[in-house]
C-alpha cells in the first residue's frame, strides 16, 4: 500500500512538473501568477505600478485569446496584498495573499482560479 501510494505521488508531482513548464506568459492560464512575473524591474519588490501593469497584461492577453474575463471586478486590490503598508509587495506578501485567496475560493469564497 504504501508503494502503491509512494509510485502515485511521484507520478502525481512529475505530471504537475511537465504542466507547469508549459506555462503561458502572464503567469499561465490558471494558478496564482509567480512573484517573478510581477517584479518586473526585478528589484525584490512588487510596486503597486508593477502590479496593475502586469494584471493589465494578462487581462489582455485573454481578452486576445477570446476569454471571458469573469469576475475580473472582483480581484483583489494591491492594498489588499500590502499586509505592512510600505507601498511594496514582498515574495511572503504576495504567497500568503495568495494561500488566503485559495483558502477563500475554496471555501466557497468565490470562483476558483480554474475556469468553470
Amino acid at each position: 500500500m504504501y508503494r502503491q501510494t509512494l509510485i502515485l505521488t511521484v507520478s502525481l508531482m512529475a505530471i504537475a512538473a511537465a504542466l507547469g513548464a508549459q506555462a503561458q506568459p502572464f503567469g499561465g492560464s490558471r494558478g496564482p501568477v509567480s512573484f517573478g512575473a510581477l517584479d518586473l524591474d526585478r528589484n525584490g519588490y512588487v510596486s503597486s505600478q508593477e502590479f496593475s501593469q502586469h494584471r493589465t497584461a494578462r487581462m489582455a492577453a485573454r481578452a486576445a485569446q477570446g476569454r471571458l474575463l469573469r469576475n475580473a471586478g472582483q480581484a483583489p486590490s494591491f492594498e489588499s496584498w500590502d499586509a505592512d503598508d510600505n507601498g511594496l509587495l514582498s515574495r511572503n506578501e504576495l504567497r500568503t495573499g495568495q494561500r488566503m485567496r485559495f483558502i477563500e475560493r475554496g471555501a466557497g469564497g468565490g470562483p476558483c482560479w480554474r475556469h468553470r
